[in-house]
């Protein structure tokens, strides 16, 4: 275990370190007068965050104004939507009147959504159908795209427990999933846990040496268990019976908005969650996205998700070489929500066919392709080009494929080997690695990238930097 963990009741000798974010250098706030908005520079960028209701138009643009003046001019304006309960119609077309304003006057402006697929998605659509002011799901990623910041890297915290105090690994799990109550049947309670968690997702591989039963509220996040060995017995709140799951079975806990209980055996489980809100920002489904069923389609299906699980857990997260680069990381959680996608029955299959493939048109792929080569470097999935292309998700995949018989991330990947192989034709030797070149675009294993790379050109990328 690497330095990024922390520990409690460990052996002694062990090390124990605590890892804490810190707000980024320059960064000061400021409460403003005006109800509702809040500004702080990061930078040479403004940040406005709104807090807004349904106030009447012009009252938000003259709020909006009033703090942007009382501010020295700015490179960037990101205007922060994340703590707008509801986004009605009116504040959005007030907000992009003051964007589209700011932009007549030389000044950037981007927005940033809780959430951008959904009632929010639709909403900004409607205020801005062409979309002239980009979307960010952070304000990292904004000031990153418009080059007031730097480039954010990904925080990847490792957490571990290794106890026999019941009280002790109940608040640990507690801390690190939801409110629980465990107990133990034969008064024995050695556990040992650890949890790894990224931004958006989280795996944790638990051992018991004791039979356990608990008691959970609602996660508020899709959970997946993987038991490795040993067995549960398990039920949600809706079920009439408990299920028994048992050694190499993987199955959903619950839902995100229910309570679960059970028991579970002596044994080891791996314990996946994931941000709901990543299956619609990847199916760019305009509803959230439900999973259908508790177990998966069918064993392959299974097996693809537990290789996702695994390649996330110990390429990815678990690899300091790797966890920090937020390109790796979020590939590898775009890898693991497409195979709950698409391991489970959902909300997403047939949604919005018809007009999908009327929209799969060139003008479509062409759009997409000049986002892609613009932002290559950048921390992009399906939806993001979904929307610089002003079509859905599905539509993007249809025009890939009846035009270029590929799909939009294997055309991805070749413009990021493109650049890669230029980087290693002009590296200066001794002074690049094959591993440096392979994790900034986007690869957590070099051995993938060398055989993708030979695929591609016809020989290895190590070649390509000797000159060979």
């Amino acid at each position: 275990m690497d330095s990024r963990c922390r520990g409690e009741d460990r052996q002694p000798g062990r090390r124990r370190h605590v890892v804490r974010e810190r707000k980024s250098e320059g960064e000061t706030e400021k409460t403003m007068e005006q109800p509702g908005i809040a500004a702080r520079r990061v930078g040479p960028a403004l940040v406005l965050s709104l807090s807004l209701g349904d106030a009447p138009t012009a009252d938000v643009i003259h709020r909006l104004l009033a703090v942007s003046a009382e501010n020295a001019p700015s490179a960037l304006i990101a205007l922060d939507l994340r703590g707008v309960d509801v986004l009605t119609v009116r504040t959005a077309r007030a907000v992009i009147a003051f964007a589209r304003a700011s932009i007549e006057r030389g000044v950037r402006c981007a927005l940033v959504s809780r959430s951008l697929g959904g009632a929010a998605k639709a909403v900004l659509d409607a205020a801005d159908p062409d979309a002239a002011v980009p979307r960010f799901a952070t304000v990292e990623r904004a000031l990153a795209d418009s080059g007031a910041g730097p480039r954010p890297k990904a925080v990847v915290t490792c957490l571990e427990l290794d106890s026999t105090d019941l009280g002790r690994t109940e608040e640990f799990l507690s801390a690190s999933h939801a409110p629980l109550r465990i107990g133990s049947t034969s008064g024995r309670s050695s556990a040992r846990i650890t949890h790894l968690v990224a931004d958006a997702v989280s795996v944790g591989r638990i051992e018991l040496a004791f039979e356990t039963t608990y008691d959970a509220g609602p996660l508020g996040r899709i959970c997946l268990c993987a038991v490795d060995s040993g067995e549960t017995e398990h039920r949600v709140a809706g079920w009439r019976e408990p299920e028994k799951f048992g050694s190499g079975e993987l199955f959903c806990v619950a839902p995100p908005d229910r309570p679960f209980a059970g028991r579970a055996a002596q044994g080891r489980y791996t314990v996946t969650t994931l941000d709901p809100a990543l299956l619609g920002h990847l199916a760019g489904a305009r509803q959230p996205v439900r999973l259908l069923a508790h177990r998966p389609h069918n064993a392959g299906a299974a097996r693809h998700l537990r290789t996702a699980i695994a390649h996330l857990r110990d390429e990815v997260l678990s690899a300091p070489a790797v966890s920090g680069n937020l390109l790796a990381v979020s590939a590898a959680s775009n890898y693991l929500a497409a195979s709950v996608l698409n391991a489970f029955p959902n909300t997403t299959s047939a949604e919005h066919e018809g007009s999908a493939r009327s929209d799969a048109h060139p003008r479509t792929l062409r759009r997409a392709i000049a986002f892609m080569e613009t932002h290559a470097d950048r921390d992009i999935d399906p939806a993001d080009i979904a929307w610089a292309a002003r079509v859905s998700v599905r539509a993007v995949q249809l025009a890939f494929r009846r035009h270029l018989g590929t799909t939009p991330m294997a055309y991805l990947r070749r413009i990021r080997l493109d650049h890669a192989r230029t980087e290693l034709w002009t590296a200066v030797s001794g002074k690049t690695t094959v591993t440096q070149v392979a994790a900034r675009w986007g690869y957590a294993r070099p051995s993938m990238f060398a055989a993708h790379y030979r695929a591609a050109y016809g020989e290895s990328p190590s070649q390509t930097l000797r000159g060979d």
